[in-house]
């Protein structure tokens, strides 16, 4: 009888343990790869002094971690001060350019994180939902834009942050979520470096996206938008208004910093600037910079990007 009650006793504990949510899967991981051994867009996005000091400091802790978002267990990383216990810090949700398996995150991507955090804030990042297998089918700014707001309320139920300060950046198709992720939820400020603010725009341009690509190796091949979402061809105005802020600016909640260079070979800076008009018109809070010299995502080694971007977020801080 005896270990028919334990039995009975660890089935019920099992089926009551509750479901995951909030942050879970932390892990804490180092930059393994030195300067050389970084990709070519790697070394374009750092100079070997601010990478390496990226990979030797000792005072920020990085971290992969994984949360729940509809269905799906999405992944993430992060970066934080070694030591947060007992402090309320606030946050930059941050949110990576690229298409599918195109742009995933990785460890190369931690020096970015790392020139943020240490300037008193906690990095928080999706990998979206459209990774691995389904890359190839990533919806671009559809369901997946709940993987930012997903993220967003996750962040908020841990001890160490601040949930009165959040923020928000996005860089190329990160900045198309930005953009639709404050149309829902109300963060103190944003930035979008070399923004997608206008998906017709950005389909005369650069059709590839809308029909697809399979030149690649195979994970990084992509289906387009045409090929994934129900009904294309009927539905086209509808999908590309739900992805162009220039659309709906009035719908935006957040006050926003739109950086963008006017020689940008794969995001015209056009949709920028025709969202900066609208956000004018309308009233809403905003900031503009456009630079004159070639690049896409304008990174700190050359720009002063994220300088003006922690300005403009501790500009907002209460």
């Amino acid at each position: 009888m005896k270990s028919f009650s334990l039995l009975f006793c660890l089935i019920i504990g099992i089926t009551n343990v509750p479901a995951q949510s909030g942050i879970f899967n932390v892990r804490e991981i180092k930059i393994e790869k030195t300067y050389d051994e970084i990709s070519p867009l790697g070394k374009y996005r750092y100079d070997s002094v601010s990478y390496t000091v990226a990979k030797e400091q000792t005072a920020y802790m990085y971290e992969t971690f994984s949360y729940k978002s509809d269905e799906f267990e999405v992944e993430g990383y992060s970066c934080k001060p070694l030591n947060s216990e007992g402090k309320k810090l606030p946050v930059i949700i941050y949110n990576r350019g690229g298409t599918g398996n195109i742009g995933k995150l990785s460890e190369e991507d931690l020096p970015d994180f790392y020139w943020l955090a240490k300037y008193g804030f906690v990095v928080f990042a999706s990998n979206y939902r459209f990774v691995g297998e389904l890359g190839k089918v990533d919806q671009s700014g559809g369901d997946d834009v709940n993987d930012v707001i997903n993220l967003f309320e996750a962040v908020q139920t841990l001890d160490f942050v601040d949930s009165e300060n959040i923020f928000m950046m996005g860089v190329s198709r990160g900045g198309m979520m930005t953009y639709q992720s404050i149309r829902q939820v109300t963060v103190k400020a944003a930035a979008v470096i070399a923004g997608v603010a206008d998906l017709r725009l950005q389909a005369e341009k650069r059709p590839i996206f809308i029909t697809g690509w399979s030149d690649l190796d195979e994970e990084f091949n992509y289906e387009g938008l045409q090929n994934i979402l129900p009904e294309f061809e009927k539905n086209r105005n509808q999908h590309f208004d739900k992805r162009s802020a220039v659309v709906w600016a009035d719908e935006i909640k957040s006050p926003v910093y739109i950086l963008h260079s006017r020689q940008d070979g794969r995001v015209p800076v056009d949709g920028a600037l025709n969202l900066s008009l609208k956000l004018n018109e309308l009233g809403k809070p905003y900031k503009l910079k456009i630079y004159d010299e070639k690049s896409h995502g304008l990174p700190y080694s050359k720009f002063d990007s994220f300088e003006e971007i922690i300005a403009w977020f501790k500009s907002h801080m209460t």
